[in-house]
């Protein structure tokens, strides 16, 4: 069961606390004292779109936008090593929910910045419509390149959608790049079942809209 809450400090400190390692290598290195207790405070206090994914009660992924400017937003996300139990989910509320609720809301940029060597998260965020703008070097204190990932509104008025990863690969290129977003286990500690979403579903289930992608996505649940 996976349900889809609200950002709460406690399940979001908890997922900071216990990241991936390329996550954390990617992320931690940003913030200002490098602490997780201060990255889920930030999330919290932001007023922007924070949610958290939880696998049978579990804290497993947090994930949202803040808008950093006037109608352009920075998009994030982070987990635990459970990301597996939750990747499909957490995919196509992002895809159904949380972007055209920005599209609506005017937005007309909205970019992740990704670390070289994170090749499952560039995956995933073309997987979401993202396409790579360019790459800069020495961004932060650690001097990683990092490469910047961008949906935009002219984009969106020139194609319509943001589906690009699926018109130029064959269905089998984009079974295997879905598939690589849904790899690796681990286990966390447990949550109180008092304290679950209500809006839980089976990640094997992710509705029916129809399209190719809802296809390929379903075939992994």
């Amino acid at each position: 069961m996976v349900d889809v809450v609200p950002a709460r400090y406690g399940d979001v400190v908890y997922i900071a606390r216990n990241m991936r390692e390329l996550d954390a290598e990617e992320i931690l290195p940003l913030t200002w004292s490098g602490k997780p207790e201060d990255l889920a405070m930030g999330i919290c206090a932001s007023g922007g779109i924070a949610n958290v994914a939880l696998s049978s009660g579990r804290p497993v992924a947090a994930w949202g936008a803040t808008m950093v400017r006037p109608q352009f937003w920075t998009v994030w996300m982070f987990s635990t090593d459970r990301w597996p139990l939750v990747a499909l989910t957490v995919t196509r509320n992002i895809r159904k929910v949380m972007m055209p609720s920005m599209i609506e809301s005017g937005a007309v940029r909205a970019d992740c910045w990704s670390m070289e060597g994170h090749d499952t998260a560039h995956r995933w965020l073309e997987v979401l419509g993202a396409l790579r703008e360019c790459s800069v070097e020495d961004y932060g204190a650690t001097r990683k390149t990092f490469h910047c990932y961008s949906w935009t509104r002219s984009r969106l008025e020139r194609d319509g959608d943001f589906n690009h990863v699926r018109r130029p690969t064959s269905t089998k290129d984009a079974q295997t790049t879905l598939a690589a977003t849904v790899t690796g286990t681990a286990t966390d500690q447990g949550r109180p079942s008092d304290q679950r979403g209500s809006n839980g579903e089976e990640e094997a289930y992710l509705g029916s809209e129809g399209s190719e992608f809802d296809h390929l996505v379903r075939q992994f649940g």
